[in-house]
């Protein structure tokens, strides 16, 4: 199944529309956007688009996780981020008119929501709030990427390691927030960090409970401690 305008989800009634581009736009925006959203429903393993592939439009994570990684030729991963319910994808590829730098897979059942380029770019001209907007959502990726980048340059190994289940806290936070289905590997690789050490400490924080291990879940037990270790405001 393709995308269609019956997959679509009524923003007025999501319950993540407070992490969403559609909760900064006015009413106006609003309603526009929300009609020319199509949608589909991946699962777990399906690809949203490919690296290199010029891009078709803008994407919105409605339900569920979207995997961003980058594959080399021999099948090898590396894992660069996951994109939570409201955040946006693809957009930064589409404004700039180049191809994907990423790919992006469904990593559990998701609805992704789609609006093509000419359409984005009509709606961004008619509607200037939603443009700026949009505008905020590059400045939180740059900055973003930057933090990354300084991070894994400048911070030792047990920051980098707190700071990656931090920002896996879901928004909003539940009162036990649990980082759900990562493997070891998918840990060390947004952390900088080798499989062999990230393994150490998460052990190290489990001893001293700082997170509880069940099987792919991490429980984040004493989530104020971690956020210190990360130097996170």
């Amino acid at each position: 199944m393709g995308f269609s305008k019956k997959e679509a989800p009524n923003c007025d009634f999501c319950k993540f529309r407070k992490n969403c581009l559609h909760d900064l736009m006015d009413k106006a925006s609003q309603k526009e956007w929300r009609d020319i959203r199509i949608a589909n429903r991946f699962r777990p393993g399906e690809v949203i688009f490919y690296e290199g592939e010029q891009p078709t439009g803008v994407y919105i994570c409605c339900t569920g996780r979207v995997k961003i990684y980058k594959a080399s030729r021999s099948g090898q991963q590396l894992l660069l981020r996951f994109e939570n319910p409201g955040d946006l994808v693809g957009h930064i590829s589409l404004l700039a008119s180049w191809p994907y730098a990423d790919n992006a897979e469904a990593m559990e059942e998701s609805v992704v929501s789609m609006v093509d380029g000419d359409t984005f770019r009509r709606f961004l001209t008619k509607h200037p709030q939603a443009a700026v907007a949009i505008l905020s959502e590059v400045a939180k990726d740059v900055r973003r990427g930057e933090a990354r980048a300084r991070d894994i340059a400048f911070k030792p190994a047990r920051a980098r390691l707190a700071g990656t289940l931090t920002r896996h806290i879901p928004s909003p936070a539940p009162k036990n927030p649990t980082v759900s289905n990562l493997k070891r590997k998918d840990i060390a690789e947004m952390s900088g960090l080798t499989i062999e050490t990230t393994v150490r400490l998460l052990k190290d924080f489990e001893i001293k409970g700082y997170i509880r291990r069940n099987g792919k879940d991490i429980a984040l037990i004493n989530i104020e401690k971690l956020r210190s270790l990360a130097g996170q405001d």
